[in-house]
């Protein structure tokens, strides 16, 4: 029997990519989205042309009870679950000074998505990994949750909670589930962006660029890597981790 994975914000982005690269490595794969319907049906289509099972599932990640739901499918359609990618997330572009811009439902937004969000589905997978023999989860946190910097402070705020709670969860689930996150920098090809009408996202990588020590900006592809390497055997005595992708940047002197 192949082993299942799971992707969130599966259909675009970081992570089509990883599904993509575990899907090639023989994973039946399960994506989870919620606008990019499309691209999922798209993308399902893709992934059963490389010989493995695809199925799709429609959920707010925020929602507690439509998280449940997914994993009801997980377990109606593949019977078990043995990897979790959490690559949902979404953000509002608030510059850091415009505190009265930071209101109430921001912070919810934000929160409830990108954290309380990888909290439902990392509990929720938890249970059907340890019916399956144990598990491995990876969390797309972001530099911004490192240092301060990214699309605004509620964005950073609720990153660097999604980083403390990986390492939380790690020491909760251990032995039998391993959980990592990563903390991309700017990434290319992704639709961070998408609600801002008119952005050169061309202009902005190249200037981006000039603050990288590697010189560019990191693709999907890039991520899916690392986020493959701590999914994969090789990475078996890694959990609580949090790995930075961000050509050095966060090293660089301000």
């Amino acid at each position: 029997m192949r082993k299942v994975i799971m992707v969130t914000g599966g259909a675009t982005g970081i992570g089509k990519a990883c599904a993509v690269r575990m899907a090639k490595k023989g994973y039946d794969v399960l994506i989870a989205y919620n606008r990019s319907v499309q691209p999922a049906l798209a993308l399902k289509e893709e992934l059963e042309a490389c010989g493995v099972r695809c199925e799709i599932f429609k959920v707010n990640v925020a929602d507690e009870n439509e998280v449940k739901e997914l994993l009801a499918f997980c377990r109606e359609k593949f019977g078990r679950l043995d990897a979790l990618v959490n690559s949902a997330g979404m953000t509002r572009f608030i510059p850091f000074p415009d505190l009265d811009a930071v209101t109430t439902e921001v912070w919810e937004d934000l929160l409830e998505t990108n954290l309380m969000g990888t909290f439902f589905c990392c509990r929720e997978a938890a249970k059907l990994m340890k019916e399956s023999g144990g598990g491995v989860m990876v969390n797309v946190a972001s530099l911004a949750g490192m240092r301060v910097s990214g699309s605004s402070l509620p964005y950073g705020v609720s990153k660097a909670g999604v980083i403390m709670m990986t390492k939380s969860l790690a020491m909760t689930l251990a032995p039998e589930i391993r959980v990592n996150s990563v903390s991309p920098g700017m990434v290319e090809g992704t639709a961070w962006y998408r609600d801002r009408e008119g952005f050169d996202v061309d202009a902005h990588n190249a200037r981006q660029a000039l603050e990288i020590p590697v010189g560019r900006v990191a693709t999907a592809e890039d991520v899916a890597d690392t986020i493959c390497f701590l999914l994969s055997d090789e990475g078996a005595y890694l959990t609580g981790v949090n790995i930075p992708i961000d050509g050095g940047r966060g090293e660089r002197m301000p």
